[in-house]
């Protein structure tokens, strides 16, 4: 009885110093085989509705259990919460983040890498209201919404431009907050354009997407999410990460085929607080369309390259870094090769 009393008493004290860090833990997902503590991998999890759904369908189809891949889901909230959970101890790895810090935050010195790549085409586009603009070019002079300075979609909207070649000084950006507040702020007339999420393509609210505005086509060498981990994950849990790294690369593959329709549309109504069919159906179209996963689960040292140029031209980063001091693409290899064996 004693013992038992210990072992609660540790796991409340666990649960609680993590919910001090900002973290919760969500319905963790049981172990299938008796492992030691040692070799289970901590997933850490932004509880948005995109992710949220992916870890629905995770659970449906079972491919931590058919791969045998001992895991806990993490909940961390925030654009860097997922970052923070692993570089405090709380996690090991994250499969798909989207927080465009980390290449920063690798070159200050943190002990992450990055190990693979979720969805590599950008979910994002560029919105408006207004039936003047109907160009990148005529947002000279408007207001368009995006979150943070310096944050994904302020970053994004600033690569493109100079994709194409436009003045973003002209341009008056202002932050709205979060992906969603962005596109109500268009909405609502507070801004001209906005860069939201593909998820509101079906929406009926009056706005049209901008001529050149699908950054999975205007800027396609720009990685929308990657996996990264702890050094130290990497090192003492290879072979854990390796069975979990071949489950999402499973839940990839099955997601961007026709086959997951049904699967899909009921992890997207368990994952929503209040489910929205335009908006699945919006996201289950973008998938099957631009199959925009990772196959092989990999980035190659020019994805690396491309991504930390953008970085050195915004000032955030002083010099391109050695691919092998950003990236180790092993488990990754590893995983691939399971998935086809």
């Amino acid at each position: 009885m004693a013992q038992t009393i210990n072992r609660q008493r540790r796991q409340f004290l666990r649960n609680s110093a993590l919910l001090g860090l900002g973290f919760t833990l969500a319905g963790t997902v049981p172990p299938f085989i008796a492992r030691a503590a040692a070799t289970r991998i901590r997933i850490a999890v932004n509880p948005g509705l995109e992710n949220a759904t992916l870890t629905a369908l995770m659970n449906q189809q079972e491919y931590f259990k058919q791969f045998d891949a001992d895991v806990q889901i993490v909940e961390a909230h925030g654009t860097a919460g997922p970052f923070e959970a692993i570089t405090q101890g709380a996690a090991d790895l994250c499969m798909t983040s989207g927080y465009n810090g980390l290449l920063t935050q690798i070159a200050q010195g943190a002990r992450v890498s990055i190990v693979g790549a979720g969805m590599k085409k950008s979910a994002l586009t560029v919105y408006t209201k207004n039936n003047n603009i109907t160009t990148l070019h005529h947002l000279n002079g408007k207001t368009v919404a995006v979150g943070p300075p310096m944050g994904l979609l302020h970053v994004l909207m600033l690569e493109l431009l100079k994709e194409k070649g436009i003045d973003a000084s002209q341009v008056n950006f202002v932050n709205k907050g979060s992906n969603n507040a962005c596109y109500q702020a268009v909405v609502k007339g507070e801004a001209d354009a906005c860069c939201a999420s593909i998820s509101h393509l079906n929406n009926r609210d009056g706005l049209t997407v901008i001529s050149e505005g699908n950054m999975w086509q205007s800027l396609p060498k720009y990685t929308f999410q990657t996996a990264y981990a702890s050094d130290a994950a990497l090192r003492d849990k290879h072979e854990g990460m390796v069975a979990v790294m071949a489950a999402y690369g499973a839940l990839y593959n099955y997601l961007m085929s026709p086959a997951a329709h049904d699967a899909f549309f009921e992890a997207r109504r368990r994952a929503a607080k209040k489910f929205n069919e335009a908006s699945a159906q919006a996201v289950w179209n973008f998938i099957q369309e631009q199959r925009p996963y990772s196959s092989d689960l990999s980035l190659t040292e020019s994805d690396i390259d491309y991504q930390q140029q953008i970085y050195i031209d915004l000032g955030s980063i002083r010099q391109k870094l050695p691919f092998s001091a950003v990236a180790d693409m092993s488990v990754a290899r590893a995983a691939a090769k399971r998935l086809v064996t």
